[in-house]
């Protein structure tokens, strides 16, 4: 699922056109940010927090409700956020990628903005982090 989220972020436009680059992409990429060179800015990787395999009395049910961090990096406080609304916004929206249908109902459940980090040079990085519930499954 990671890798299909991650394919659909990169490839919308809306993200796109607020996210930095990273080897001529847009700079998403899960567990770690790849770079801090400006360029790279607006950045953010995703973690799961919860893989959220559903249960009903037959066992597994086929639907999953993962709860994903998405942890937005900006060289302003303004980028960070832009970034984070882009990405809420897609991720709102049904859709399939790679083998995984992204339903409707994915819910916004964890908004905060982070101190900002100094990472020496002159470079200040600030940071917004989101969770979000998001219904998928395997197709």
């Amino acid at each position: 699922m990671e890798e299909a989220l991650v394919a659909r972020l990169r490839n919308d436009a809306g993200v796109a056109a607020v996210a930095g680059t990273y080897n001529n992409r847009p700079a998403i990429d899960v567990g770690e940010r790849r770079s801090d060179k400006p360029e790279s800015f607006p950045a953010c990787f995703i973690d799961i927090v919860a893989p959220g395999r559903q249960y009903d009395q037959d066992g597994p049910s086929g639907l999953h409700l993962a709860r994903i961090r998405f942890e937005c990096f900006g060289r302003s406080f303004l980028q960070a956020k832009q970034l984070a609304v882009a990405i809420t916004e897609l991720v709102e929206t049904p859709e399939e990628v790679d083998g995984i249908r992204f339903h409707r109902g994915a819910q916004l459940v964890l908004d905060r903005s982070m101190t900002p980090e100094d990472l020496g040079g002159g470079i200040r990085v600030f940071r917004r982090l989101r969770d979000m519930m998001i219904p998928y499954t395997p197709t």
